[in-house]
Parts: structure tokens; sequence; C-alpha cells
């Protein structure tokens, strides 16, 4: 299997590849699995704000965005709240600064989604389905380039996530929600955050964006 990591700011519409593994560690691609575990029906990912706000079509459909709380938005990008939230019978609609835009950003027969806790799923899914060429796109700092680099261990043999997980507990961002998580002033940061974010193969299911008009249902796998 042919591997490459390209950071999101090096992405070139002329790329190709049979798979292409969007990575957000801190913290769209851990809080959208813990979306599933909190009994949501199903996950979306939004382009713009404007498209997730449109999507809200029911009661059941729950708006998840990053950033500075909006009132029209449900849910920070937290999977420690997320986590203690239910989200029986939900739809949730989420929009984030890297994750979700790392999606748009690419095109292939198959776009996964990936942190820390589908590690090992994700992995098995490209080895499953007999995937020649992956293209690994971490889209924030050092943690995603850890998992990315990690993900391509699993996929030529055995991988320690040992090392991968130290970069990412040492990376800035890592160090941003030690401080954000336990601050009332940051309300879409929580404490458990960081911990869910390195807990590594908590989910035994990758996540896969499937087109869904102007949005992407995240299947699990």
């Amino acid at each position: 299997m042919l591997t490459e990591i390209r950071h999101l700011d090096e992405v070139l519409p002329t790329i190709s590849a049979d798979a292409v593994v969007v990575v957000d560690v801190f913290r769209a691609f851990t809080t959208a699995p813990w979306c599933y575990e909190s009994g949501a029906s199903s996950v979306l990912l939004a382009p713009t704000i404007e498209d997730a706000l449109a999507a809200r079509v029911g009661d059941h459909v729950r708006l998840l965005k990053d950033g500075v709380p909006d009132p029209r938005f449900d849910l920070p990008n937290a999977p420690g709240l997320v986590a203690n939230t239910d989200l029986r019978d939900r739809t949730v609609v989420q929009i984030t600064g890297n994750g979700t835009r790392g999606v748009y950003a690419v095109s292939a027969p198959h776009v996964l989604c990936a942190s820390f806790v589908t590690a090992t799923a994700t992995a098995r899914f490209l080895r499953e389905t007999q995937i020649r060429s992956v293209l690994f796109v971490p889209t924030e700092g050092d943690e995603d380039t850890a998992l990315a680099e990690y993900l391509v261990e699993l996929l030529h043999g055995d991988g320690d996530p040992t090392e991968c997980l130290s970069r990412a507990e040492a990376s800035p961002a890592a160090a941003e929600l030690r401080q954000r998580g336990p601050d009332p002033a940051f309300p879409g940061v929580h404490p458990d955050d960081l911990t869910r974010c390195l807990d590594v193969d908590r989910f035994d299911f990758a996540l896969e964006a499937i087109r869904q008009g102007v949005l992407r249902k995240l299947e699990r796998r």
C-alpha cells in the first residue's frame, strides 16, 4: 500500500489517492464518535455555518461547532461534554475550523476521518477495503502528524502509539486544552477533553464521510 502524508495547507487539487484520511485529534474527530456513543442516530458535517443552520429541519437536530460559543448552536466541539450529553435519536450537525474543513478540501473514493480513538479501526478498514494508495491529511499541529505517522505504521505492520501519544501530549494544542479545560472563561472546552482525545482505540469503528447533498454523513465502518 502506498502512503503519503501532506498537511492540509499543502493539499493540492491534483493530488489523487484511493483513500484520504483527514486527521483532527484535538478535537473534531474525537468528538464525532463520542456523538454516536452518546446515542446520536447520525453525525453530519457541514461546510459552512449557514449550511449547518439550514440543516436544522426538526427538533431532533443538534448543531455543534468549535470556537466562541454561538447561541444558535447547541453543543461545543468538546468530547468531554458530548460524552455526558444524551443524544439518543438525535442528528448532530458538526462544523469545525480544521477537521470538517479538511473533509471538504479533499476528494477521493473513500474519505475517512480519524483520531487516536479510532486509529486501529481506521487502519483495519483501509486494509480490508484493499486500498492501494492512501493520503493522510493532518489538519492542525504535531498531534495530527503524529497520528498520521502512527496510522502508516499500523498499515505496514504493528504500531506502538507510545511515542506518538507523547508528541500529542507535548503539543501546543494539548497545552491549550490543559489550560482552558478547567477555566470557566472557556465554556467550549471541557476538563476531560484532553484525556478523551488521547484514549487510543476507545472505539472499534472507523468514520467514513459520505456525500449527502451539501453535507457529509459520517458512516461507521
